[in-house]
């Protein structure tokens, strides 16, 4: 990985002879750059070619995706089964995991719950009523 070196004007100012340390700054900071080097200045999203014929973008995101179910940052359809019934969920409330129950869009769950704690991505308003399904996702 390349080093970023920070050049003060005057180590390029018109006219003047660059020393070395100048020329090997001006050569190796795009690479500090493109590597993400300690000080080196960010690259913006803008910037980037979406249509690259490139995976590296791709790949990163899926490193960063969680793959298997009830993993943290997993989203999952569920019902919301609690006793007493502390309804509703709003976005963004949070719901042990042992509260919730895999489910389907037409209703049905299954018996089995998750782990873990889960943050409430839509709504739930009755839990009485067994074809609530709402998204929730897996935050530890």
């Amino acid at each position: 990985m390349a080093d970023w070196t920070t050049l003060i004007d005057a180590a390029v100012s018109v006219g003047g002879l660059p020393s070395g340390t100048t020329v090997t700054a001006l050569r190796d900071n795009p690479i500090a750059i493109a590597e993400g080097a300690v000080g080196a200045p960010r690259i913006a999203d803008a910037a980037l070619d979406t249509g690259a014929a490139t995976t590296a973008g791709i790949d990163w995101v899926v490193k960063r995706t969680p793959t298997t179910v009830d993993a943290v940052g997993s989203y999952a359809l569920a019902r919301i089964d609690l006793t007493p019934i502390n309804f509703p969920f709003n976005a963004g409330s949070t719901v042990a995991g042992s509260s919730l129950k895999p489910a389907n869009t037409d209703g049905g769950s299954q018996a089995a719950s998750f782990s873990g704690t889960w943050r409430v991505m839509g709504f739930a308003d009755d839990g009485s009523n067994s074809t609530e399904t709402t998204l929730c996702l897996r935050i530890s």
